[in-house]
C-alpha cells in the first residue's frame, strides 16, 4: 500500500509542473460580440480581437468544406474562415450592411475580399476570398471561397443569417453604447 502511495505522490510532483507552466500562457483573446447558429453546425460570429491596445473586428463565416464548385465535404473542422470588419462596432455594422447589399447584385455576381485562413484567431495571413452572389431555390446565398491545391474551400451564408447577425450587433451597440 505505501508503494501505491508513494507512486501516486510521485506522479503528482511529476505533472504539477507541466500545469503550472500551461497556466502561465496567454491565448489569444477573442471577445464575441454576436453570433447566429447557421444549419446547426455552422456559426457566424463577429468578434473583436484586440492587439497593441486597438481593437480588430472580424466576422467568422465558419469552417470551410472542400471540394468542387458542387460538392463540399467538411474536412477542416479546425480552421476558420476570418473577414475583417474594422476598428470600431460601427465600422464592423457598416461592413456587414455592405456585405448585405450583396444581396440585391444579380446571380453569379463575383466580388472579392480579404480573409484570413486560420485556427482561433486571424494570424495575419491573407489571402483573397471570392464571394459569389447566387440563388439556390427559394435561398439567397453568398459563397465564400478559396482556391488551394486545385481545390476549392467554401461555405455558404444565407441572407437571413446575415440579417439576423447585423441585428444582434445593433442590440449590443445599444447594450454597450461606449464601445
Amino acid at each position: 500500500m505505501k508503494t501505491l502511495a508513494k507512486s501516486i505522490s510521485l506522479l503528482l510532483l511529476a505533472v504539477l509542473p507541466l500545469v503550472v507552466s500551461a497556466q502561465e500562457r496567454q491565448f489569444p483573446r477573442r471577445d464575441e460580440i454576436a453570433n447566429v447558429e447557421s444549419n446547426g453546425d455552422m456559426v457566424l460570429e463577429v468578434f473583436n480581437h484586440p492587439e497593441n491596445g486597438e481593437n480588430n473586428y472580424y466576422l467568422s463565416v465558419g469552417h470551410l468544406g472542400m471540394g468542387d464548385d458542387v460538392v463540399q465535404v467538411l474536412f477542416d473542422p479546425v480552421c476558420e474562415l476570418f473577414i475583417p470588419l474594422g476598428n470600431t462596432l460601427l465600422e464592423a455594422r457598416e461592413s456587414l450592411e455592405k456585405m448585405k447589399e450583396l444581396y440585391k447584385a444579380d446571380p453569379g455576381t463575383v466580388t472579392e475580399m480579404p480573409g484570413c485562413l486560420s485556427f482561433g484567431v486571424p494570424d495575419g495571413n491573407w489571402e483573397t476570398v471570392k464571394v459569389t452572389y447566387r440563388k439556390v431555390l427559394l435561398s439567397r446565398q453568398l459563397l465564400m471561397s478559396l482556391e488551394r491545391q486545385g481545390y476549392i474551400r467554401a461555405t455558404v451564408v444565407t441572407r437571413s443569417d446575415l440579417g439576423s447577425l447585423i441585428f444582434s450587433m445593433k442590440i449590443y451597440q445599444k447594450l454597450h453604447p461606449g464601445e
